[in-house]
This record gives structure tokens, C-alpha cells and sequence, in this order.
């Protein structure tokens, strides 16, 4: 899906504001028009559900107000109206004077939530023909990223808030690149299955629950198959500070959030409507999932104030490092406040050129027999949309080839292909977690691939001499697969 950020059409009265210049005037009623007190909603938008939020409503010309008729508009439940709530009662019309900036902000807020959750399909397709362009350029089959000298090099940071069970309530892979000043976020859901070696499969935001503190991005990265670098990990408390420490967030809040407490008594905590969101406000937002929505909803609030806590962001390293510090223990980094800073301000720079990208991860609904859905990833949707937004943090070896290896353990011992994981993943190959071998009795190592031609030979050697085994382990196999490219059974030869 492409959220790409884009700014408001150009302004023909820079620094006017024309809603200054208004004058009241008589009311038009536009043919068909329902009257007063039984239309619906006009005036300033208010919230249009899950798939995106209008932008205020443009006056016709000075003097004029224009009632919206029934035939233009269909008909949508009002929300509840509450004090201070935004102006979606029936009524005349009502042009708000806003200020200009704090509208832009809105309506790019809004088109990039519309764009996350509408334009899905056809970011899709451009994914899948940018990465078949790739292919085909790149000779086919998975030797994708290796032309011409590489890319430039590309920073990635899993960006991750919690609830206050510890699990993730909205993740985001980010990457930068430094030296062309474009950067790239990919949203992921929480229920997103994925394989975490010597756990199994579980929802991608429980990982952030397990005591290896890298586990969600080693998750993420032998998913996707992109090196995650560093990963950032708030709780609500500390997105809160951290927003009031920028002070505050623009946002189009679609919806009214909603809390409920422990006795089931609901409290609307967010009103929807285009607005400020300070701390508290902006935590709840970016981390609400209404009934029956779809996790996509929550990315694209997170989205908004992920975004909008970059573009707030002071630009001087000390004043990023001192507002990172107002967030206090409930931020952690594998990164240092520094660098850390470092890593924010390069993206700052991407989202203040437009130049910063935002797109949910494919994926597919897997009916588990619960109420609530799971996913897993649409691979070849993923694979295009990694090469396009990630080309120089693929998972390659020193081939520059993106190669599978499932990786079994033939001899019983605890956390061996864990190990074995790490020497592959520094080397670049693609992690398969492969579980138990059929028995532990295997005396020496076995790196099995599926034919004796040179090519496959080289791959098994690549990836034996990773594992630190002699290439006598390389041997073929009729041993039919098609999730890796390589297989390894660990014997007692092998030596973590």
C-alpha cells in the first residue's frame, strides 16, 4: 500500500488566511437539498471510518454558504455528540477558522491514512512490477540487489509501542538513506504469525514479550528476509512524554477513541476531528483499535503520529537527545540516546522533504478458529516491496545472493540452531528455522543441497564454511523442498 506523504497543492494566497476575509451571507439551498435541522453531516469534516477522513469543506465563495444535498452525500451514521466534539450535528453550515498550518498538517495526515488503507491494490502492483523489473534485471531467480556496485547504504530501526502487557500494539520497520535523504516505513501488524527459533510460531507483537530483547527484529528479519539493524521499544507512558516533549502532534483523528475500564464503563478519551493531539491523547490514538476494524486502522494511526513526532522534532542532535530523555525508562534502544538521535533526525529529514514512504505489510488472513484474525505474509507481495523500499539491507551473502537455509538440529542439544542462526545471519543468508532433525544421532553435519551442479555446490560450500564445517559436509539430496535453498542438520561436529 503507498502512503507516500505528499504535500498540499500549491497555496495561490501564501500567508492569507481567506477564512479571515468571509463574511457571512445568505444560505443557498442547492437543488434537492434536504433543510435545516434534517440534513447530514456538512460543514468541517468529521470522521469518514477506517478508510480515511475528508478535509474541511471548502466554502463556495465568499459570502456563501452551501448546504451538502442528500443526493451528493450518502447517508452515514452520526457519532455521538459530545462537548467540544468535532461539528458533525445537523445544522447550517459552520466554516472553521482554523489556522492554516495546523489544516495543512490535517489533510496531509488524512490522504496518508487514505492512501494506507485504499490505495493497497495499487501499491501492490507497483511493487510487483518494480521487483519483477529487479529480477529480470538482475538475471532472475534471487541474485536481486547486486548491480552496479549495490545501493547506497541504508539504516533500518523496528520502532515498536507496547501495551501494558508487554506485547506491541503497532510496529514499524523504518529505514533511511542517508546520502540520497529518502526513507521508507512498513508497518506490521501485531497478529502477524511468525517463526522465532526455539519458540515457535506466535503473533509477531508477543515477541516483544520474550526475554531475548533483539527477538522481534530477528523475527522480522528472517521473515522479510531485511537486515533490521536496531530496534526502539516505548510503552504508551513513554510515547506520551516524548510527544508532549515535541510539543504535540498534528492529527485527523478518524474516529472517537474510546476506553473502557474494568467495569466495562466506556469513555471517550479522543473525539475525532483535525487537531493537536498532546501526550496522553496522542498515545491512545496511535494505539486504538476499534470493534470489527481491521489492523490496518491502527497501523495508519500509528503512521500519523510516528510521522508527526519526526516532523516536530527539534533539529539540533542535543535538543532530539534531551526530549528522547523526557521519555525516560519506558524508551529502550539497542542504540544509544546519540545515535539514536542520529538515526531520528535522518528520518526527520526524509518526512520534512516528502520524501518518507509509508506502506502495510502484505499479508493474508489466516482463519485459525478464532475470534480473533492471525496473518501471515503474501510473499511475493513482500519480496517486491523489500527490494523496492529495502534495497540495501537485504539478507545476502558475501555471493550477493539472497539465499534460504533451514537449519535442523541433529543432535538435541538446546538452542543450537539458534546459534548456528546467528553465523548465518551475519553472513548474510536467509534464516529457516527448521526445528528438530528426525533424530538426535546425527555424529557429523550434513549441508545438503539439490544437485551437483557448480552452482549449488558453491552455495553449500558458502554456507558450510559460515557454520565453520569442513566441504566434505556439502552433499546432495533428492530430499524434495521449497522453503530454502540449502538445508543443514547440525551433528556434534558442529562447534557454536
Amino acid at each position: 500500500m503507498n502512503g507516500r506523504h505528499r504535500r498540499p497543492e500549491a497555496d495561490s494566497l501564501p500567508g492569507v488566511d481567506v477564512a479571515d476575509r468571509l463574511e457571512s451571507g445568505p444560505v443557498v439551498e442547492a437543488p434537492g437539498a434536504v433543510p435545516t435541522g434534517q440534513g447530514r453531516h456538512s460543514g468541517p469534516a468529521g470522521p469518514a471510518g477506517p478508510a480515511g477522513v475528508a478535509g474541511p469543506a471548502r466554502p463556495a465563495g465568499p459570502g456563501t454558504t452551501v448546504r451538502t444535498t442528500a443526493a451528493a452525500m450518502p447517508a452515514v451514521a452520526a457519532p455521538p455528540v459530545t462537548p467540544g466534539s468535532a461539528p458533525a450535528a445537523p445544522g447550517r453550515t459552520v466554516v472553521a477558522r482554523r489556522d492554516r498550518a495546523s489544516a495543512r498538517a490535517a489533510r496531509r495526515a488524512a490522504a496518508r491514512r487514505r492512501n494506507l488503507l485504499v490505495g493497497g491494490v495499487l501499491a501492490a502492483v507497483l511493487v510487483l512490477l518494480v521487483g519483477g523489473w529487479l529480477v529480470l534485471r538482475g538475471g532472475g531467480g534471487d541474485d536481486v540487489g547486486t548491480t552496479g556496485g549495490g545501493p547506497p547504504s541504508q539504516e533500518t530501526l523496528l520502532v515498536q509501542v507496547t501495551d501494558e502487557d508487554g506485547t506491541a500494539a503497532a510496529s514499524a520497520l523504518t529505514g533511511v538513506t542517508p546520502s540520497t535523504g529518502t526513507g521508507a516505513v512498513v508497518l506490521v501488524p501485531s497478529r502477524l504469525l511468525v517463526d522465532v527459533a526455539g519458540t515457535g510460531d506466535i503473533p509477531f507483537g508477543e515477541t516483544a514479550t520474550l526475554p531475548e530483547r533483539s527477538a522481534p527484529a530477528q523475527a522480522l528479519t528472517d521473515l522479510v528476509g531485511v537486515r533490521v539493524d536496531d530496534s526502539w521499544v516505548l510503552d504508551r507512558t513513554a510515547l506520551a512524554a516524548l510527544v508532549d516533549a515535541v510539543g504535540g502532534v498534528d492529527a485527523a483523528v478518524d474516529v472517537d477513541v474510546v476506553e473502557t475500564d474494568k467495569d466495562g464503563n466506556e469513555t471517550v478519551v479522543v473525539e475525532a476531528g483535525n487537531q493537536e493531539l498532546k501526550g496522553a491523547a496522542a498515545a491512545a490514538y496511535a494505539t486504538y483499535l476499534a470493534e470489527d476494524e481491521p489492523e490496518q486502522a491502527r497501523l495508519a494511526r500509528f503512521d500519523d503520529v510516528l510521522t508527526g513526532v519526526l516532523q516536530a522534532m527539534p533539529e539540533d542532535r542535543v535538543d532530539v537527545v534531551a526530549a528522547l530523555g523526557r521519555a525516560g525508562d519506558g524508551s529502550e534502544s539497542t542504540l544509544d540516546a546519540a545515535a539514536l538521535a542520529d538515526r531520528l533526525l535522518h528520518l526527520r529529514a526524509a518526512a520534512e522533504a516528502d520524501e518518507l514512504v509509508s506502506d502495510v505489510l502484505p499479508v493474508t488472513e489466516i482463519d485459525t478458529g478464532s475470534d480473533t484474525p492471525s496473518y501471515g505474509i503474501d510473499s511475493g507481495q513482500v519480496a517486491a516491496m523489500m527490494r523496492t523500499r529495502f534495497p540495501a539491507a537485504l539478507q545476502q551473502d558475501a555471493g550477493g545472493e539472497v539465499l534460504r537455509v533451514l537449519v535442523e538440529n541433529g543432535v538435541g542439544t538446546p538452542g543450537l540452531v539458534e546459534k548456528a542462526r546467528a553465523k548465518l545471519v551475519d553472513d548474510g543468508f536467509r534464516f529457516v528455522n527448521g526445528g528438530n532433525a528426525a533424530s538426535f544421532d546425527f555424529e557429523e553435519s550434513a549441508v545438503i543441497i539439490p544437485d551437483g551442479t557448480e552452482k549449488s555446490v558453491a552455495r553449500g560450500r558458502r554456507v558450510a564454511r559460515s557454520l565453520g564445517l569442513p566441504d566434505s559436509s556439502v552433499t546432495t539430496s533428492d530430499r524434495g523442498q521449497t522453503v530454502a535453498d540449502v538445508i543443514v542438520i547440525l551433528g556434534k561436529d558442529f562447534a557454536p
